[in-house]
């Protein structure tokens, strides 16, 4: 930014409550609040519902938990369905200047046009054929039952010219676009119209969005020149794409859902870490932290190719972050767990081997209740009783037994590991048997030898 152009920088994340919200949202989000903290500015967040038939309560409380859970706070919040009688003034205004027109063509009519220019290998522009209707023409349009929707006149002779913040200057001659529907013929509010007037109303100063909304910023930008002296600075980022050609659905059950993952006890700071440096110069690191990517973000780092997202980088980074929690860190998750003996020693042992917090209930289980028994050598389980030391200690253990059954390396460890923990896999043998104590570790033995 030029340091002596100094402005209060507002931007906006405005999500629709029709779905649920996936990486390639929550990515597009998380660009706009890095931008605005790193620039001591505002992070508004705005539903758009002007969508009446498809919004629910449901999904926008989703969304909103989706926001919390990653740690995204909104400075100021809004809703679009509260603001319909601005925009009916806004609409009044430019019906008075002439800036908008009533058409009637039904979809049908609208499809066949397309595939007319189509055909003849035009650009499917809208003709405007409704401006040439006549006073008459309209009255009997109306009185067969057609309602109007209204189209914004662009000036067609104009192009459209900005500095974009990452891809630099952009051309767009508006006689290659069609004239904006601004409202349905049911008398509902279109995005394109409904989010200027708000981006107007709101003191939007950055609009940040991805890049399939290039063309859509030209059209935006000629309503925004027709009720404002002030148009917003844009800046349109690559979409997000997944590495396995997975949809980024806003569908339940979706797997690139933030739903999904929140649900699959991901860690918040993995996806924030992989989504920011996504498509940009900077290595993902898992101990980073919101503040941290605030600090590093800049869209000078950002590439203008399409990022592709893994959800298992996520997952690995995930089991990072859980490998490195202290257990005072995660007390509290573990207190709602209601287990046990959970000592910090326990935690210490096992943490390496979780994917999230949840699993803890697995190797809880492992520790201190009854496992499936994995029948061994009956040789050498009487050998194991017959050199266990008490109290116990594994060096002692392990050197006596060794010398007693002649094996070593994995013939010697892994019939332990199997026998005291049921499991191919596991944390630090020496460990285990710290925790599990000399007791469990002799019932153990003897269930084995006990089992038919």
């Amino acid at each position: 930014m030029n340091g002596a152009r100094r402005m209060s920088i507002r931007v906006r994340f405005a999500p629709s409550p029709t779905g649920l919200l996936h990486v390639g949202n929550i990515r597009i989000a998380l660009v706009n609040y890095l931008f605005a903290k790193k620039n001591a500015g505002k992070f508004v967040l705005r539903i758009d519902d002007t969508d009446l038939e498809r919004s629910t309560k449901k999904f926008e409380n989703e969304l909103l938990r989706d926001l919390e859970w990653l740690g995204i706070k909104a400075d100021e919040l809004y809703r679009q369905s509260d603001n319909c009688a601005k925009y009916k003034l806004v609409m009044d205004h430019l019906k008075k200047i002439g800036r908008v027109y009533a058409c009637y063509e039904t979809k049908e009519e609208l499809a066949l046009k397309r595939k007319v220019q189509t055909s003849s290998r035009n650009s499917p522009v809208y003709d405007r054929a409704a401006l040439g209707l006549t006073a008459e023409e309209k009255e009997k349009l109306e009185r067969d039952g057609l309602r109007p929707y209204w189209r914004f006149k662009l000036n067609d002779g104009d192009c459209v010219e900005w500095n974009d913040l990452l891809h630099g200057k952009i051309s767009i001659p508006l006689n290659s676009v069609s004239d904006p529907i601004l409202i349905k013929s049911d008398g509902s509010f279109v995005y394109t119209f409904a989010s200027v007037v708000d981006d107007i109303n709101l003191g939007i100063t950055h609009i940040i969005r991805g890049d399939d909304h290039i063309t859509n910023t030209a059209v935006q930008m000629d309503i925004f020149r027709a009720i404002s002296e002030k148009i917003p600075n844009f800046a349109h980022i690559p979409l997000l794409s997944s590495v396995d050609g997975a949809e980024l659905s806003k569908r339940i059950g979706s797997s690139l859902s933030i739903f999904s993952m929140r649900n699959a006890d991901i860690e918040p700071n993995a996806i924030l870490n992989i989504l920011a440096t996504l498509g940009g110069s900077d290595n993902a690191c898992h101990r980073y932290r919101l503040d941290d990517l605030v600090e590093k973000f800049s869209f000078e780092k950002m590439s203008l190719s399409a990022p592709k997202f893994n959800i298992e980088d996520v997952k690995a980074f995930s089991k990072k972050i859980i490998s490195e929690k202290t257990f005072e860190e995660v007390k509290d998750e573990i207190k709602k767990m209601n287990l046990e003996n959970i000592s910090e020693d326990f935690w210490e042992t096992i943490k390496g081997n979780l994917s999230s917090i949840n699993e803890l209930t697995f190797w809880y289980d492992v520790f201190f209740n009854k496992i499936n028994v994995i029948k061994e050598d009956e040789n050498f389980l009487r050998q194991m009783l017959q050199t266990l030391p008490n109290p116990i200690d594994f060096d002692e253990w392990v050197i006596a037994l060794k010398q007693l059954s002649t094996r070593k390396g994995r013939d010697l460890f892994h019939p332990i590991r199997i026998v005291l923990t049921g499991l191919e896999d596991g944390p630090e043998l020496r460990k285990i048997v710290d925790i599990l104590g000399h007791e469990r570790v002799k019932y153990r033995i003897k269930c084995n030898l006990e089992s038919e």
